[in-house]
């Protein structure tokens, strides 16, 4: 006989792994501009700059997607009439 488990599907391209990935990428792109800075180069400060720009970038879609999706999850309870 087997044996019955329950287990709770991961959530692949739901909203927590979305916010992981963001989390994940606006982490790599702070310790990239911190890296860029440590080891200097050519044009380091540019490099650095445009490495911050991308996290910021990357947290404002974040932030908008969830505010979307947030917006549409109320709009779909909302249509539900009780009878």
């Amino acid at each position: 006989m087997a044996a019955a488990t329950v287990e709770k599907p991961l959530d692949v391209g739901g909203p927590m792994s979305r916010r992981a990935a963001a989390l994940a990428n606006v982490k790599w792109f702070r310790a990239l501009a911190w890296r860029v800075l440590r080891e200097g180069g050519p044009q380091a400060a540019l490099r650095a700059a445009n490495a911050r720009a991308a996290a910021r970038i990357i947290l404002r879609q974040a932030r908008r997607d969830a505010l979307v999706s947030r917006m549409a999850r109320e709009a779909l309870r909302g249509d539900r009439v009780s009878p």
